[in-house]
């Protein structure tokens, strides 16, 4: 049998389908389409957090500033740990090209550790998926570029329209404020809804657990960079 031998068998075959069979075979090869699209991207934001982990891992060592690969737009920017959760590298820049491979810090909002509201945006589906499970008084812990630990206690959660630009306002309180899509694990596309945490600077006794889980942290990042 031949090739147009077989491609005339294949176009029977597809006919003989009925409109209910076709729309089946559509779908499921959409939906694994979408579902492989979602791995891929999973996969890559996951990949891109271990290599600016080692480049961050870097940082701390000599204090310079490292790329986690040669054409990267950014550079790590800080470390953000959500409620004990494993921690995350912050990018500066709220692009595009940032977003795929971290969170990343909005440059018209305040710099960390000078008061104010500094806000950091995530994809819901990667990076800031954490955030579903947060809960009030959650501790958060913000390493910055400088090596200082800022803590925060989460005050607030709450669902805005996209089109709401008060969460971006300035505040005379230190306010850590972070940004996602809603709802999350969904397949809603361009949703107009945002999931907001607002969390406040906290200078207590509970500073010294921090601390200490800092250090732990520090220990894993080096020692990642040294395998």
């Amino acid at each position: 049998m031949n090739n147009a031998d077989a491609i005339a068998i294949d176009k029977r075959r597809w006919r003989r389908l009925s409109l209910f069979h076709k729309s089946l075979l559509i779908v499921m090869l959409a939906g694994l389409l979408i579902f492989g699209k979602g791995l891929y991207m999973q996969g890559k934001a996951l990949l891109a957090q271990q290599l600016l982990t080692f480049a961050w891992a870097r940082h701390l060592q000599d204090g310079e500033l490292h790329k986690a690969w040669p054409w990267a737009d950014s550079a790590p920017f800080a470390q953000l740990s959500i409620a004990g959760q494993d921690p995350l590298i912050i990018l500066s820049g709220a692009t595009g090209s940032n977003l795929a491979f971290a969170p990343a810090w909005m440059v018209s909002t305040a710099p960390f550790n000078q008061g104010g509201n500094s806000v950091l945006v995530g994809h819901n589906d990667t990076h800031f998926n954490q955030l579903k499970n947060i809960k009030p008084d959650d501790d958060l812990i913000l390493t910055t570029y400088h090596n200082s630990a800022l803590f925060f206690q989460v005050i607030e959660s709450k669902i805005v329209h996209e089109k709401d630009l008060s969460v971006l306002q300035a505040s005379p309180q230190e306010l850590l404020t972070l940004i996602t899509c809603y709802p999350f694990d969904s397949n809603i596309v361009n949703s107009d809804l945002r999931f907001v945490v607002i969390a406040k600077r906290i200078k207590d006794a509970r500073s010294s657990i921090g601390l200490a889980w800092l250090e732990n942290a520090k220990k894993r990042s080096l020692t990642k960079s040294s395998l």
